[in-house]
């Protein structure tokens, strides 16, 4: 680490001025929830724009492999080890080194292996804090005793993670549908993941990708969710089920690193 002007002191105060982003953050515009790595940007951009820092990224080992998906295709599996340089305006910098990991059917296994890389360089080097709720800021009110038919109603519905408020399901994807528009922030794009004839959303593209990818190879997942004001299932998290119709992977030499 070289640091022989002011980078420390404005990465100090870059992680003084972030803010806490959640999964469970909300976004006004659209009534979804996030953790995104355009979260992360969008929020850190004006911040690292005011303290006078900039990252310059480089690519210092690249692995790749090739697999076959179950209907026959190409599956790119890429790994970088990237060092995310940060710059101050004097000259100065540090540096942080990552590894990120990328799997795509096409060419966008390396971008998706920099924006994961990305993602945890700032989180981890920032301790970016997710929203948490101190629990002594609300007051339960008083509560009455819970009717038979409430407790039959609950004991029928699907598990529910009581701290987080998220649940957890495992399937195979039928399908994921697209939608693209334009708002205060952006061109967003929303997908929907079916799963068992249920829609579950996301503005994630790494997620939107992701199952894409189970859909056409018929890999089974694990996806999180929660159910938003609107009655919305907003997906918090997916990933695949080890061992789950994926073909054995043909012996090849270790990665590089």
């Amino acid at each position: 680490m070289e640091d022989k002007g002011i980078i420390a002191k404005q990465l100090a105060a870059i992680m003084a001025s972030a803010k806490a982003i959640g999964k469970d953050s909300k976004n006004k515009q659209q009534g979804f929830n996030f953790r995104g790595i355009d979260a992360v940007m969008n929020h850190l951009h004006p911040v690292f724009a005011k303290h006078g820092v900039f990252i310059m990224p480089e690519v210092l080992a690249d692995a790749t492999e090739e697999r076959q998906t179950k209907a026959g295709g190409n599956l790119i599996y890429r790994v970088l080890r990237i060092k995310f340089n940060f710059v101050a305006e004097d000259g100065s910098s540090v540096a942080s080194v990552v590894v990120g990991e990328g799997m795509d059917t096409g060419d966008k296994a390396a971008n998706k292996a920099m924006a994961v890389g990305l993602k945890y360089a700032l989180t981890q080097m920032l301790l970016l804090p997710y929203d948490e709720v101190d629990p002594d800021a609300t007051v339960q009110p008083a509560s009455a005793p819970v009717s038979r038919a409430a407790k039959r109603a609950t004991a029928e519905a699907p598990a529910v993670n009581n701290v987080t408020g998220e649940n957890t399901i495992v399937g195979y994807v039928d399908g994921v549908s697209t939608k693209t528009g334009t708002s205060k922030r952006g061109d967003w794009t929303r997908y929907g993941v079916k799963i068992d004839g249920v829609f579950y959303n996301t503005f994630d593209t790494t997620v939107g990708d992701a199952a894409s990818t189970a859909a056409d190879d018929g890999r089974q997942v694990s996806l999180t969710f929660v159910v938003n004001d609107k009655g919305y299932n907003d997906i918090t998290d997916l990933s695949f089920v080890d061992g789950t119709t994926e073909p054995e992977p043909p012996e090849e030499e270790p990665l590089p690193f």
